[in-house]
């Protein structure tokens, strides 16, 4: 699988050491059927009693975010980096749609449960409202992190996350008008994000645009109108069991920190907000990024105990 892919590979050299896999830190390939779905699974497994669950977002895989595993990994957590539907090696034999994604989460995080250990999740990008919807549906777990919280009902919200203006204000009302067969089409993920504000390292987004498991693929219609079109489980005033942490980007030039805090201002539940440091949306620049792995291992250290 990961091991005949070269892009990621690409990708760790560009990476600072302590953030790349090695012969110490690397993940054991596995796959969990859900609900029709074959879900590929970069396990990190330490023994530990803490279990971090990592969800890309649109456009990612569960390798691309060994990055944000890595020092997890070395901190004595374990790791778990699924390929949600549509990237990665997740394979499926049905019509994806945004809820299939809350699925895969929600049962990893029981699987991890059943265990009785404590479970984290975080989310990057779009992930992060993924995140929000496994804690929303699993309210035994110990924490929820996330580098952005993106609710799509907020026109400022679809502004930030379209390609442009136009896709923005009358994208998805179009695309809702096509007739089904055509939201069965896959368009480039390019064509309707702005793929170019992924990450501020020039060198890495030339890598990481090249993916065709990630960045470079395609994306469902019908997949992309259920996400965009899909409301919180929970409000965020009613949002109040789980402890919270957002690490957002500090030069974040994709979805700046304002559009987040649309809905982080509103969550209820005891909460920290973190700007990381010239930091961009993929977070790796520092000193934000190494603020961001600070943070989260103390958060997890605090409320794991």
């Amino acid at each position: 699988m990961y091991e005949k892919d070269d892009t990621w590979k690409q990708l760790q050299a560009l990476l600072p050491e302590k953030n790349r896999l090695s012969d110490k830190i690397a993940p054991v390939e596995k796959y969990l059927t859900i609900n029709d779905m074959d879900v590929h699974i970069d396990e990190y497994e330490q023994g530990s009693n803490t279990t971090v669950i990592v969800f890309h977002g649109v456009g990612g895989n569960g390798r691309i975010v060994s990055f944000f595993a890595a020092p997890l990994v070395a901190e004595g957590f374990n790791v778990i980096c699924p390929d949600l539907p549509g990237y990665g090696f997740t394979k499926y034999r049905k019509k994806i749609r945004y809820n299939d994604w809350i699925d895969i989460g929600s049962r990893i995080a029981e699987e991890e449960l059943k265990k009785l250990r404590k479970v984290f999740v975080i989310g990057l990008s779009a992930g992060g409202m993924l995140a929000y919807n496994v804690a929303c549906r699993n309210k035994d777990l110990s924490g929820l992190i996330f580098t952005n919280i993106l609710d799509s009902r907020e026109e400022e919200v679809r502004l930030y996350s379209a390609k442009n203006k136009f896709q923005a204000i009358f994208g998805i009302k179009l695309l809702n008008l096509l007739p089904e067969f055509f939201k069965n089409f896959r368009i480039p993920i390019k064509m309707v994000t702005n793929m170019d504000g992924l990450v501020n390292d020039k060198s890495i987004l030339k890598v990481l645009l090249r993916d065709k498991r990630g960045p470079g693929s395609k994306v469902d219609i019908n997949f992309l109108l259920s996400m965009m079109n899909s409301a919180p489980m929970i409000e965020p005033e009613y949002f109040d069991k789980i402890p919270v942490l957002m690490v957002h980007p500090g030069n974040d030039l994709w979805t700046p920190v304002k559009v987040s805090d649309i809905f982080f201002n509103r969550i209820t539940a005891i909460k920290k907000r973190v700007l990381l440091d010239k930091a961009g949306h993929f977070p790796i620049e520092e000193p934000g990024l190494t603020q961001m792995e600070n943070e989260i291992k103390a958060f997890i250290k605090e409320y794991s105990k």
